[in-house]
């Protein structure tokens, strides 16, 4: 009998769980916290209670692993829009017009989403859930080349779990480089870039009266302002508040601190919304010190039998929204692998599978560090040319901004439909390089459901 263990039971853990119940005939799920059988918020995904994004990438992905999952998101509260047409934005200084794109999104709450999958995971007959249980250490064979298990805690005590595959998916706090190196496999190497990022959010409820038309609303100026927000609706018609600050300069939690810093924006649509709005739950901040990628491709040894994905091979800046995504195109690459060499000898390619998930994670990494070093107080390696990049990414934006053509072209990158060389084209470059200008718009603009052409 072929059987996996699955390190982790957010997001990530749930999509491979399902991956992998189509070629092992036991997979077992381990989480040390207890999981809810609804939406709740709880102490192991201390980032939940914040604005979360499903690209359109991630949606794909989400709807092949589950089908007809969308529908349900839908019918049971998850908002449904067009990027384009259904947001109000303001970047760089600049208001993004509105028109109808065709890049449709959803978003909900994290607990309301990880709910629908997990209990679609809960009922595939192959897939068990071991809850309060913490991995404390990997197993192997004498010579440490393959990976035959873990050792779990319990409330009864320890025991071990022998596995044919194990894949750790719990998240930016992971174990597994103290893992490797307890078995001979040396230091792992990492990136970081130190941001010293913290937000704050709250959920609100939207004023009965005159509702704006608009399904998200985001102030986000270019740096070296530090300061930025962010408002998306939710399931039950509620809004979700975030707002977050860089290098110190946090969001308060205390209501009139929060809307203080709203205040402090440099447009006032933000905070003229939440101040007729009612906050109805407390607010809660999340810190992020850094992004932070672990290179477990770089090792000159890595075990077999072994996967390491999500937030424990690669942590981002949550602020642009493509960890789910991002884990999710790890989940078809691991269910890739496994259909084209099944799971009897899968263990013996999981080190060149490792390697492959870098090159996942090489777009993504490079969007959000480039944006991030936009400014001076970043503190990490910034490589050959990031200075001129960076200059040529807020270029773009700004661009982009008023340009359907190359705004398709932005969006395609953003939600992870083509990689982030798409931007580079020839035929982007000269746009960027040599488009008109974008003209300031004094107010935000209006909706136009029926038109491709940008708002003037």
């Amino acid at each position: 009998m072929r059987h996996a263990v699955v390190i982790g039971g957010s997001v990530a853990g749930l999509l491979v769980a399902r991956v992998l119940s189509e070629q092992y005939d036991r997979v077992t799920l381990v989480e040390r916290d207890t999981l809810p059988e609804g939406p709740v918020n709880r102490k192991g995904v201390p980032q939940g209670r914040h604005v979360h994004a499903l690209l359109v990438r991630g949606a794909q992905i989400l709807e092949e692993l589950f089908p007809d999952i969308l529908r349900d998101l839908r019918a049971e509260g998850s908002v449904h829009m067009d990027g384009s047409l259904d947001s109000v934005l303001y970047q760089n200084g600049i208001w993004k017009s509105r028109y109808s794109s065709g890049f449709m999104f959803h978003l909900q709450s994290r607990p309301f989403l990880e709910a629908m999958i997990r209990r679609r995971v809960r009922a595939i007959t192959q897939i068990a859930v071991l809850e309060g249980a913490t991995v404390t250490r990997l197993t192997a064979t004498p010579d440490n080349k393959r990976v035959t298990g873990v050792v779990i805690e319990r409330e009864s005590g320890e025991e071990t779990i022998v596995a044919d595959l194990v894949v750790e998916a719990d998240g930016r706090g992971t174990r597994a480089p103290q893992w490797l190196k307890d078995l001979g496999y040396g230091e792992t190497p990492i990136s970081t870039l130190k941001i010293d990022l913290a937000y704050a959010s709250a959920i609100f409820e939207p004023p009965a009266e005159s509702p704006p038309d608009w399904k998200m609303l985001a102030v986000v100026p270019a740096a070296p302002a530090r300061r930025h927000g962010l408002i998306t609706e939710i399931e039950g018609g509620r809004w979700l508040v975030t707002q977050w600050g860089y290098f110190g300069d946090h969001p308060p939690l205390d209501p009139d601190g929060f809307q203080a810093f709203a205040r402090s924006l440099p447009v006032p649509q933000l905070y003229d919304a939440i101040s007729s709005a009612t906050q109805v739950t407390p607010l809660v901040l999340h810190k992020v010190p850094h992004q932070l990628r672990r290179h477990y491709e770089r090792l000159e040894r890595f075990p077999e039998g072994l996967v390491i994905i999500g937030d424990a091979l690669c942590s981002f800046n949550p602020i642009y929204g493509q960890g789910m995504t991002t884990t999710a195109l790890e989940a078809i690459e691991l269910s890739t692998a496994l259909k084209s060499r099944g799971a009897e000898s899968f263990a013996t390619y999981t080190p060149t599978l490792q390697k492959r998930m870098g090159k996942v994670v090489d777009s993504p990494w490079q969007m959000a560090t480039s944006s991030d070093m936009a400014y001076p107080q970043v503190e990490g390696v910034r490589p050959f040319g990031s200075g001129l990049i960076a200059k040529y990414s807020q270029r773009l934006t700004d661009i982009a901004a008023q340009d359907p053509v190359l705004n398709e072209t932005f969006l395609q990158v953003i939600h992870m439909l083509k990689p982030a060389t798409a931007l580079f084209q020839p035929k982007v470059v000269a746009r960027v390089l040599f488009g008109p200008r974008p003209r300031a718009l004094q107010e935000a603009p209006i909706r136009r459901p029926k038109s491709r052409e940008m708002n003037a």
